[in-house]
C-alpha cells in the first residue's frame, strides 16, 4: 500500500529542558546519550517516547524519573517556529494536539522548561546517558559547544532566545 493514507502517524517523544529554576535560571542540565554507538557522547534535553494512551506530561515525568532519576515541575512548553514545526497528527494520541519539533527517524518531539521539584536536586545518569551536565547559560555560546544531536540544536537555539540571552 501507498500514498498518504499508508503513513504511519509519526511517534512523539517529549523531552525537559531542565533548568536549576524557572525563574533567572543559570544553568541547563544536559544529557550525554550511551547509545546507539553513531549517537554515543552527543548531547540531548531527557525525555523519551510517548507510550499509547500516556498523555505527553505524563510520558515526561515518567522519562524523567526512569532515565535519570529526576522529579520535575514543569513550566511553559518550547514550541517550535513555524517554519521547523511538524504539525499533530489526526488521531494522534490523548493530548497529541500541538505542533512539534522534527527528530530523527521521523519522530515529533514536545519540549517543556522545567526545574528541579527539589530544589538542587541534581538528577543521575543511568543506562541511557554516559553523563549529565549542568552547563551554565553565560555565555549563551557554551550551550552549542557541547557536540548535541543535530536534531536538539535548533531547540538549543530557542531555548537560549526564549530565556533572553
Amino acid at each position: 500500500m501507498s500514498g498518504p493514507s499508508a503513513q504511519r502517524p509519526s511517534r512523539l517523544v517529549v523531552a525537559a529542558a531542565v533548568l536549576d529554576r524557572l525563574e533567572r535560571p543559570t544553568t541547563l542540565l544536559c544529557a550525554a546519550r550511551s547509545y546507539p554507538p553513531e549517537h554515543a557522547g552527543q548531547f540531548e534535553l531527557p525525555g523519551g517516547k510517548v507510550e499509547p494512551a500516556e498523555r505527553p506530561v505524563q510520558a515526561l515525568a515518567r522519562e524523567l524519573d526512569e532515565e535519570i532519576g529526576l522529579r520535575a515541575r514543569l513550566g511553559s512548553e518550547l514550541l517550535p517556529p513555524a517554519g521547523l514545526a511538524v504539525p499533530a497528527p489526526l488521531g494522534g494520541g490523548p493530548g497529541d494536539d500541538a505542533p512539534a519539533w522534527p527528530v530523527i527517524h521521523g519522530y515529533r518531539m514536545r519540549v517543556w522548561l522545567a526545574e528541579p521539584a527539589r530544589p538542587g536536586d541534581r538528577g543521575r545518569a543511568g543506562s541511557d546517558h554516559q553523563r549529565l551536565e549542568w552547563v551554565s547559560l553565560d555565555p549563551p555560546d557554551q550551550l552549542r559547544r557541547l557536540p548535541w544531536l543535530p536534531a536538539d540544536l535548533p531547540i538549543i537555539d530557542a531555548l537560549v532566545a526564549a530565556l533572553g540571552r
